[in-house]
């Protein structure tokens, strides 16, 4: 019988760029149809567990005096500083296994100055999840990692313009969303840092007392199924995988296997068994080699096994005389021989098969012998069986 492993399934490496598992995804969408279609999408939003500024003017001075968050570059006549933000979340309400779909960061600001240059305002991933704003400060400041994890651009005109409007950034990358997926299978925290080298902005921070003003990041993931995510199963096959029947004697019944993966229970199907449809299973009445095989599947592998059923004949068949072993014949007739039985318990009736040696002649006085030798198909003999005929009172 073989079997046909199952390909289904979704990508789990994290090795692969976010694009790439969404592709993975909707491959899988279409190949398994309704076994993709059982993940839920969620959706989370997050705001900072902290968050800071820090100035290059003030180098030394912690953050946690600031209660805006603020960028800008240094801008000869315009600013002497330059600014940085930081801002760090706690992943750890998205479970193990989510696969993220999008992420979404965005800050409020409402105030600024636009100085010239590039006015965007960068977010930068950052390694160093060990800042906290009480003690942060431009001096000890984690450094940025690699490209930007995405951007928005926010203008505002001259700082004498009034009003000076509240304007939301937002950036949602594919960058951004492996990085979230990066660090919700790592530690589970995510810091970025915000800078800007042309424009001055000012945000509000999670002190903010309106919590829609308050950064966010917000996530969307995929929650696959317990049994979507699960390893190929582990199978158990109760008793040996090579069993011996004698034949004839022991019966057959299967002693069966069993299977689990990490949600529980598998189903095991078994082929020749003689409870499935796949087979009578091995015939414990006829010698030979039998083979009972056991699989269990899931989502992502299968599991088997092979069960080797040999029956065989080892005992002699079942042998005795008719008549008795000492028999007296009256001469003058032709002698008939009283039989035997012989039965096996592999291959049923054998007497066809005994062989008879010695021959009696009714009309001659004498001691005659007969030999009697039962033999099965399985090279099994009884022992041989002896009748002593006399042959005496001729009526001559």
């Amino acid at each position: 019988m073989t079997s046909l492993p199952l390909s289904c399934g979704f990508p789990s490496h994290h090795s692969l760029r976010l694009k790439d598992r969404l592709s993975r995804l909707l491959l899988a969408v279409s190949l398994c149809g309704p076994l993709a279609a059982s993940a839920t999408e969620t959706t989370v939003v997050l705001e900072p567990v902290d968050n800071g500024a820090v100035d290059s003017v003030r180098h030394d001075a912690p953050s946690s005096v600031v209660k805006d968050l603020k960028v800008s570059p240094v801008w000869a006549g315009w600013s002497a500083s330059a600014q940085e933000s930081f801002l760090k979340f706690d992943l750890s309400s998205i479970p193990e296994g989510a696969q993220v779909t999008s992420a979404t960061l965005q800050a409020t600001a409402y105030d600024g100055m636009a100085y010239g240059g590039n006015g965007n305002t960068y977010a930068h991933f950052v390694a160093n999840d060990a800042w906290i704003s009480r003690t942060l400060t431009w001096d000890n400041r984690p450094s940025p990692s690699g490209d930007p994890l995405g951007g928005w651009w926010i203008w505002y005109d001259f700082p004498w313009v009034t009003p000076r409007p509240e304007q939301v950034g937002r950036t949602e990358t594919p960058e951004l969303a492996a990085r979230v997926q990066t660090e919700v299978e790592g530690d589970k925290v995510l810091s970025v840092r915000l800078s800007s080298g042309g424009y001055a902005t000012v945000y509000y921070s999670t002190w903010a007392t309106d919590p829609n003003r308050r950064p966010k990041l917000e996530i969307r993931y995929e929650e696959l199924s317990c049994e979507e995510t699960t390893p190929a199963p582990t199978l158990t096959v109760q008793g040996s995988l090579e069993l011996t029947l004698e034949c004839g004697v022991d019966a057959w019944q299967d002693p069966g296997a069993t299977a689990t993966d990490a949600c529980g229970p598998v189903t095991v199907e078994r082929y020749n068994s003689g409870e499935d449809a796949y087979g009578p299973g091995p015939n414990a009445n006829a010698e030979g080699t039998y083979s009972v095989q056991y699989i269990a599947r899931n989502h992502h592998g299968e599991a088997s096994a092979v069960r080797t059923v040999t029956v065989e004949d080892t005992l002699p068949p079942v042998f005795q005389l008719n008549g008795g072993t000492q028999v007296a014949h009256t001469c003058g007739s032709q002698w008939v021989d009283p039989g035997f039985i012989a039965q096996d318990a592999c291959y049923g009736d054998i007497s066809q098969s005994v062989q008879v040696t010695g021959y009696v002649n009714g009309w001659v006085p004498g001691t005659y012998t007969v030999t009697y030798v039962a033999t099965d198909s399985g090279g099994n003999s009884a022992p041989a069986l002896t009748r002593t005929v006399e042959v005496a009172n001729c009526p001559w």
